[in-house]
């Protein structure tokens, strides 16, 4: 029976803003970031290494499906960032290609600016890129991600620049 594996990517946007003040405002050429910026944390899976690093290996059969979906280190609350991509740029090519998928359903919210319970049920509209495994072995591919901070003026966001980080998944079984 295949299975959903859920990876939520946190960007280090701290790190990430420090290092690397001036991006790219091009977002078919973002700047690269170091390995330690990123993180992968996986569900639905068997981990073989890297949990909560910048490089994950998981067992996964042809056929599986693959959730990827990101946030900030602030859950997007202060700085914010937003997935747009995961093209192969090397190794094998172990997930067909990502497609974006949205979906509104009911999920749980706090009841009220005073009380977290009981939770009140509302309907969001979720997000994620998703592909399927097509076979085992090693890829490389490129998480690119725009990053937005707050104007200190108005507080709403604003575009930064657009950045790229370069982890690996190995996918055995």
């Amino acid at each position: 029976m295949s299975k959903i594996i859920n990876i939520l990517i946190t960007i280090d946007t701290d790190a990430v803003l420090k290092n690397y003040p001036n991006p790219s405002q091009n977002s078919a050429s973002p700047t690269g970031i170091a390995h330690n910026m990123g993180y992968m944390v996986a569900t639905g899976t068997t981990i073989n290494s890297g949990q909560g690093t910048g490089d994950l290996s998981f067992t996964a059969l042809v056929g599986d499906n693959v959730r990827a979906f990101a946030t900030s280190g602030s859950d997007n609350f202060e700085d914010a960032v937003l997935l747009y991509g995961l093209p192969m740029f090397s190794g094998t090519q172990v997930l067909g290609p990502f497609n974006y998928q949205n979906f509104t359903k009911s999920t749980v919210v706090p009841n009220s600016t005073t009380s977290v319970l009981p939770a009140k049920i509302v309907d969001e509209t979720f997000w994620f890129y998703q592909a399927s495994v097509s076979t085992k072995g090693t890829e490389g591919y490129m998480v690119q991600f725009a990053l937005y901070t707050r104007d200190q003026t108005t507080g709403q966001p604003v575009l930064k620049g657009y950045y790229a980080w370069d982890p690996t998944i190995t996918v055995a079984g």
